[in-house]
């Protein structure tokens, strides 16, 4: 991995200290994960792409699929519209699979969505999906698998507080407010209290020599604890991390305050936390060859590992640190174990 991890901090007492100084340190002289630690996670029937996975409350793995589907050049005219010849998808999307044997334990989401893209679960078992076919987020019971929520006019592209344009990720905050990463042809990550009431909007941090607009925001993952959200901004080659402004009373600080950065990292497609450490996953570029990597959020220290896996698009990290990566060509789910 190339690049550094840069800190533009601002000194909050509720947030704990992040050194300022510190640099990635070099792939070369990294550790990367043997090729018999990646394994291939055989699923009980094979799966359309799957772009989206998480883990449920049972530590079962749930992929969001397209079945049949493929986006392709006829998916979404000029106008980011999508293809009004295809229905929705007549199979089951969502599948809940032993993650041990593969074997399908649940599934459902058949007739509702045209192009599933990302998928969260929530602390209380909701499913929140992002569909960059009807240009909607929706929030699913866990229980009931009836949806209970969605915010943006179906099948309509927009930039305004209303509306989406290829949303891709959804994050969830344990008081409810969740951020949703916009998306495919917008350049910002909007903040919702839980009735889905606009509250914030975040843009790119502006850095010297750097872009200064998100660029396909992929994929976003919210360190709660420490009030941090960030930003796989794929096809900018950055992890962008800002204030959540999830702290109450005197402790309330905005939303979309600056805090780090790390550039030049590669085309990021997913990113999720899990104890401080940040994940995620890239594709190739011209000079940094698709793999995972790992920072420490509050050392910067990182490693990159799984070199190699082409067309990554989504992973998910179970409790006892496995992590599933999913990829669209070839078409499969492979099983990590990097610590």
């Amino acid at each position: 991995m190339r690049g550094s991890f840069s800190l533009i901090f601002l000194f909050i007492t509720w947030c704990a200290a992040i050194p300022v100084d510190y640099l990635l340190s070099s792939a070369e002289n990294e550790p990367e994960v043997p090729v018999e630690e990646i394994d291939l996670f055989k699923t009980e029937r094979p799966l359309g792409h799957v772009s989206g996975l998480a883990i449920n409350k049972d530590g079962n793995l749930v992929a969001f699929h397209r079945g049949d589907r493929v986006w392709d050049e006829n998916s979404f005219n000029d106008a980011e519209i999508f293809n009004k010849a295809l229905l929705p998808i007549t199979n089951s999307t969502l599948v809940t699979l032993d993650s041990k044997t593969g074997k399908i334990i649940d599934e459902f989401g058949a007739d509702l969505f045209y192009m599933p893209h990302g998928l969260t679960i929530d602390k209380s078992g909701n499913y929140w999906v992002t569909d960059v076919g009807s240009h909607q987020i929706h929030k699913i019971d866990g229980a009931t698998k009836k949806i209970t929520m969605s915010l943006g006019e179906k099948m309509v592209p927009g930039d305004d507080e209303k509306h989406f344009c290829k949303p891709t990720d959804v994050a969830v905050a344990s008081n409810g407010h969740f951020f949703v990463a916009d998306g495919y042809c917008n350049s910002r990550v909007m903040k919702f209290d839980k009735d889905g009431n606009l509250l914030a909007v975040i843009e790119a941090a502006l850095e010297p020599n750097q872009p200064t607009e998100f660029l396909i925001p992929h994929s976003i993952a919210l360190i709660e604890d420490l009030n941090i959200i960030c930003v796989a901004d794929r096809e900018n080659e950055r992890v962008q991390c800002f204030s959540a402004g999830l702290s109450e009373g005197s402790r309330k600080v905005p939303s979309g305050i600056p805090i780090t950065t790390a550039n030049d990292i590669g085309r990021v497609f997913a990113i999720r936390e899990k104890e401080h450490f940040l994940m995620g996953v890239t594709g190739s570029s011209a000079d940094v060859e698709a793999q995972m990597f790992t920072i420490a959020v509050q050392t910067g220290e990182t490693h990159t590992f799984a070199k190699g896996i082409e067309n990554a698009h989504a992973l998910a990290i179970s409790a006892d640190g496995s992590v599933y990566v999913s990829q669209l060509a070839p078409n499969r789910i492979l099983k990590i174990s990097p610590f």
